[in-house]
């Protein structure tokens, strides 16, 4: 069934093409995008809104402006246009993946200062998550934590797992407590976080960087371990453990820099 574009559409165009503020230098497009966002949010995933011809009549511009518009919500993942007998517009809901590439894009033209200031940010989301985790029942989550820790547990502390690599694992198991949290606005901000940065480290010695990924395992498994045991807990205090660890890296070679995982 086709979902009716509100009426006053087209005079709300006008109305946000009058005020400076909202539009201040958007294209006739870009407003257009803006209505229609706000439209496809109020409805269901999947409805369909139209055809092509139908919509561009209804909101009062010519195809290649409504084309213009349409162009940008599918990018956005908010839109599904299907040619043919039988297509038209269809609303969509952007997956989690989307909102981190948003997110991350933004994060990508900032400068992390610190790990201190990065860990400021982190603990509070990472302490909540963690409790969630505790409290979760999903029994197929809670078996992928169980072969995390016995994956851990089967590959001996002096492998020969380069510490980037190990900083990755570490990455794998925030983004599996986040899922266990089944709070997807936890999960979201955790994923962002760790999507967005990565570790830099100078060339220390041999023993340094093992003594670095002897920690990074240690305090990895002691979380994990106590989460799968159920006891918060336990789980709060070894993610504190973990914590003054990722802040101790600058003094040990290695620093949080913009880019991709670590945890």
């Amino acid at each position: 069934m086709k979902a009716k574009i509100a009426p006053s559409l087209t005079r709300q165009i006008a109305v946000k093409i009058k005020n400076p503020v909202l539009v201040k230098s958007s294209s006739t497009a870009d407003r257009v995008a803006i209505i229609l966002r706000e439209q496809i949010l109020s409805l269901q995933e999947a409805t369909y809104m139209g055809s092509e011809a139908d919509i561009a009549a209804e909101v009062g511009v010519s195809l290649p402006t409504l084309r213009q518009a349409a162009r940008m919500l599918e990018s956005e993942e908010l839109l599904t246009i299907k040619p043919g007998k039988g297509g038209g517009y269809f609303t969509r809901r952007p997956t989690i993946e989307t909102a981190m590439r948003s997110a991350s894009q933004f994060l990508s033209s900032k400068d992390l200062n610190s790990n201190s200031m990065f860990m400021d940010v982190a603990d509070p989301i990472v302490n909540q998550i963690v409790i969630a985790a505790v409290n979760c029942e999903d029994k197929g989550l809670i078996n992928e934590l169980r072969l995390f820790v016995e994956g851990q547990l089967a590959n001996s502390k002096n492998s020969k797992l380069s510490p980037d690599y190990s900083f990755q694992i570490s990455a794998d198991l925030i983004t599996m407590l986040a899922q266990m949290s089944h709070n997807i606005l936890l999960e979201l901000f955790a994923r962002i976080l760790w999507d967005e940065i990565s570790v830099s480290h100078t060339a220390g010695t041999f023993e340094e960087n093992q003594q670095v990924k002897l920690s990074n395992y240690s305090t990895r498994l002691n979380l994990a371990k106590a989460v799968l045991a159920k006891d918060k807990e336990k789980a709060l205090r070894a993610w504190g453990e973990r914590s003054k660890f990722l802040r101790s890296c600058p003094k040990r070679g290695f620093d949080l820099t913009r880019n991709r995982n670590i945890a």
